[in-house]
């Protein structure tokens, strides 16, 4: 009995010690390999495409992303949500948003890992021409 709650003890030391190697789930712009990509302009009622490109090192059963958010104009309009039974399809993933524009936009959005939170918080606008 002593050996089978060793054997469980030192298991759950070392799935817990690899997670503090691993990094948390983020959205970046710019020439990070992650990132929120939108037009810079656009004009009124023309349909956008806005794309999110997510990295993170670890998605598996215990370490995964969790959920990812796209904010307009401080206002949630896309939710994507993962589990351990529903992963993402790898490593690097993109979720991409269609919306009409009927003005300026100030786009948000961030990735959180289930065992770390989240890195940081892209953020972009689209004009209207």
């Amino acid at each position: 009995m002593k050996k089978i709650v060793l054997l469980l003890v030192s298991g759950l030391f070392f799935l817990a010690g690899g997670s503090a190697l691993a990094s948390k789930s983020f959205v970046r712009m710019e020439q990070a390999p992650v990132r929120l990509e939108a037009p810079a302009n656009a004009t009124q009622g023309q349909k956008i495409k806005i794309k999110l490109f997510v990295s993170h090192s670890a998605n598996n059963f215990f370490h995964h992303t969790k959920l990812v958010t796209l904010t307009i104009n401080g206002q949630e309009a896309a939710r994507w949500e993962f589990s351990g039974s529903s992963l993402p399809e790898a490593a690097e993933f993109s979720r991409t948003f269609d919306y009409v524009m009927a003005g300026p936009i100030t786009l948000e959005s961030a990735a959180f890992c289930n065992m770390h939170g989240s890195a940081n918080t892209a953020k972009a606008t689209v004009g209207l021409q």
